[in-house]
């Protein structure tokens, strides 16, 4: 790849004997490629992309000789003319040409006949005005992909395009075409019909649609014409459509009549950023095959009870009606009702039995009556986030009625608080979303039973307090995001039966936490016995502790891997705390006020005294840090997926393998005890930067396997070589001594 390089010419012979599959020469001031610049890649360039230069026309004679060039990129240069011999060479191998953002006004008779294998050709945002009829006369033949958006055409180039029997695709958007043929007009070609799956005619200046309009069209399954004046559809133009996407339509609601003309073939219908006011009764009685409905960017007022509902029999009672239904699956009306509309239109979803997906999200809905979706038992996925909800009643979500639920997203709304059984038994829940709300408080077992649950999110609301036992057999559950709240300790009893048979994560950062005491049922389980939590990563980093009672992480000291304590103000680290996590893997105590540490803080920390694998310095180099005041690199193959960016909103924690990694950095230490490290045998990055070190103790590092020592930022006077042991100092990567007093 040379890309922004400034190149303005190439050597020839220069990629001779590369090998290369993809070659990238782009953002560079190149008018030209000479003949010899591929030599060497005849047989092996697959593609060659040369967008964003200069050429002035296309280099055919350095690329006629790329016997297996599959696909050519010319985009964004100032390529104005094509000819037929310009692709001499690549006849039976070209498949995809891109000569999009050039300046092509015209093109040529037969300008690609002499690709029969071309099967995708971009020519968008060029300026072309029309075509020669001859220009794809005889072929090329197997092309099913056309983008010609963003020309200067006026009108459909049905006979140009019609002898390409297997066009499926046209892009015709962004144009200036203004009509379509009409029944009473004679159109260009008699009897010319073309078969396609997707026609965009959207943003041009198409106003109507008259009888007739989509006459050349045998089959057209998706048709966009959102973004057009248009002001009068005749729907019997396209009945045989699948799909139809429409905006800015200037009707102000939708009735039965409007699709009286459909065929049983449509399966999609979009009508976005238009004006729809009201959705009448039995709307969509004529679209029996409808399976996905999406009224986005609208101003709905009012959609009636029976909106959904077809009429086939004049008999009382439901008896007389089917339901639309028995097809419809998804149905989105995100930033659709108008500011009016304050409740979920409970009574006119209840004849969707088979919906699957509902997304009524961004718009001001404040209530949700508790047998909302009480008819909706296939829902699979429901988005309700950033609306105005203040309450979510216990039984709105019932594991007898919507045990097909996957996901549920309530965020950016106004509950307040999660009252007992209020999510319970949802059997398929996977993910559940109540981030950015105002709750204050979490009552007991309000999550409940979910056996699948496997993301929690409760991140940026108020919530102070958390009941025991809040949740209660979530198996499967992999995070609990407890993030930007206002939690002051936090009880581990809270939890029962919650992640034990996962890598369960709990997040508690960005708290306002100052001391953690111990909780009497954070130490005796329900039957007496000591308590256990299967918490193996924690974080509790960015509050304001200064103090952890001894035994306050008693119940996840057998479990917890990786703990997180950065940016706190925890002024010692001892044994009492610390010493007793046979399994930890990384142990994050930055930024915080430490000035002193007792010897045998990691007295039991067996992981860490694990004899490491061999490093193997060809591995991958990346970086290895949480936090990102600190860029380490260095070639050890487990690095390469422990790379987090702590502090951010989505947080990702190392994947939970043997990892040992000690933090001290940013904190106030004056010295280091000798025997510190002295039995961590598997130790592989120690952080002790931006501390107040004058030196380090003779042999702290003694063991094979360390491979990064930081000491950055301190007070040291000389390089301290001592401190590494033979075997320790033979698989060291790197030690950074910067800004230190090393004269």
């Amino acid at each position: 790849m040379k890309e922004n390089t400034e190149l303005r010419s190439t050597e020839p012979y220069f990629l001779q004997a590369t090998g290369l599959y993809r070659l990238e020469i782009s953002h560079n001031p190149l008018p030209d490629i000479p003949s010899e610049a591929f030599v060497g890649l005849e047989r092996s360039l697959w593609e060659l992309e040369l967008q964003h230069n200069q050429l002035m026309s296309v280099p055919s004679r350095s690329i006629r000789h790329l016997q297996k060039l599959r696909r050519l990129d010319l985009t964004g240069n100032r390529i104005s003319e094509i000819f037929p011999e310009n692709w001499r060479g690549l006849e039976n191998s070209l498949q995809t040409l891109i000569l999009a953002d050039n300046t092509l006004s015209s093109l040529p008779p037969d300008a690609f006949s002499n690709l029969p294998n071309l099967e995708t050709l971009d020519m968008s945002g060029n300026d072309l005005l029309g075509f020669d009829p001859s220009t794809f006369h005889n072929g090329p033949a197997r092309l099913s992909s056309l983008f010609l958006a963003d020309n200067q055409l006026t009108s459909i180039p049905y006979q140009q395009v019609s002898v390409l029997r297997l066009l499926r695709t046209l892009d015709l958007s962004g144009n200036m075409i203004s009509h379509l043929h009409s029944a009473t007009s004679e159109p260009e070609q008699p009897g010319v019909q073309l078969s396609l799956d997707t026609l965009r005619l959207d943003y041009n200046q198409i106003q109507y649609l008259p009888p007739g309009s989509f006459q050349h069209f045998d089959i057209l399954n998706r048709t966009f014409l959102d973004g057009n004046p248009l002001f009068m559809v005749e729907v019997g133009i396209i009945r045989n459509l699948r799909s139809i996407i429409l905006s800015k339509l200037p009707q102000n609601q939708i009735g039965p009549d409007d699709f009286v003309e459909f065929g049983v073939d449509l399966e999609e219908i979009k009508i976005q950023e238009s004006n729809l006011k009201t959705l009448k009764n039995h709307a969509f009685k004529h679209v029996r095959g409808l399976k996905r409905l999406d009224l986005s960017e609208n101003n709905i007022k009012q959609v009636e009870p029976d909106a959904f509902l077809e009429v086939t029999g004049l008999s009382c009672g439901m008896k007389g009606y089917t339901k639309v239904g028995h097809s419809l699956t998804f149905l989105r009306v995100a930033h659709g009702f108008s500011s009016s509309v304050s409740s979920v239109p409970s009574e006119s979803l209840k004849p969707l039995v088979n919906l699957q997906y509902l997304d009524l999200s961004n718009n001001r809905l404040s209530s949700m009556p508790e047998t909302s979706f009480h008819f909706l038992r296939k829902l699979r996925i429901l988005e309700l986030q950033d609306n105005q909800l203040d309450q979510v009643h216990k039984g709105t979500f019932q594991g007898g009625i919507h045990s097909s639920l996957e996901k549920l997203y309530l965020s950016y709304n106004n509950l307040n608080s999660i009252n007992t059984h209020t999510f319970v038994d949802l059997s398929s829940l996977e993910r559940l979303h109540l981030d950015d709300n105002r709750i204050t408080r979490v009552e007991r077992r309000a999550f409940m039973n979910m056996d699948r649950l496997k993301h929690l999110d409760l991140r940026g609301n108020k919530i102070h307090s958390i009941s025991d036992e809040a949740f209660q057999n979530l198996p499967e559950l992999q995070t609990l995001d407890l993030a930007y709240n206002e939690l002051k300790g936090f009880d581990f009893a809270a939890m029962d039966q919650v992640g034990v048979l996962a890598s369960f994560r709990l997040n508690m950062s960005h708290n306002r936490m100052q001391s953690l005491e111990v909780n009497v049922s954070s130490l005796s389980g329900r039957e007496g016995g000591l308590f256990h939590s299967n918490i193996k990563v924690l974080d509790l980093s960015h509050n304001n502790v200064s103090w952890i009672a001894r035994g306050y992480l008693r119940p996840l000291e057998i479990s917890v891997t990786h703990l997180y304590l950065g940016n706190n103000a925890l002024q010692n680290a001892t044994r009492e705390v610390f010493g007793n996590m046979p399994h930890l893997q990384w142990l994050d105590l930055s930024g915080n006020r430490i000035s002193e540490l007792d010897f045998d803080v990691f007295r039991n920390t067996r992981r860490l005294q694990e004899k490491p694998p061999p490093v193997h310095p060809t591995e991958i180099r990346t970086s290895i840090f949480p936090s990102s005041a600190v860029e380490l690199n260095t070639t050890s193959a487990l690095a390469n997926y422990a790379t987090e960016a702590v502090g951010g909103r989505n947080t990702s924690y190392p994947v939970l393998t043997v990892l040992p990694v000690v933090r001290f950095d940013r904190n106030l230490l004056t010295d280091i005890p000798s025997e510190l490290f002295r039995s961590l045998s598997s130790l592989r990055v120690v952080d002790l930067s931006s501390n107040r070190l004058r030196n380090l103790p003779d042999g702290l590092f003694m063991d094979e396997g360390m491979e990064s020592l930081r000491v950055s930022h301190n007070q040291l006077g000389r390089v301290p070589a001592s401190c590494l042991g033979t075997s320790a100092a033979a698989t060291l990567v790197e030690m950074d001594l910067s800004h230190n007093l090393i004269a």
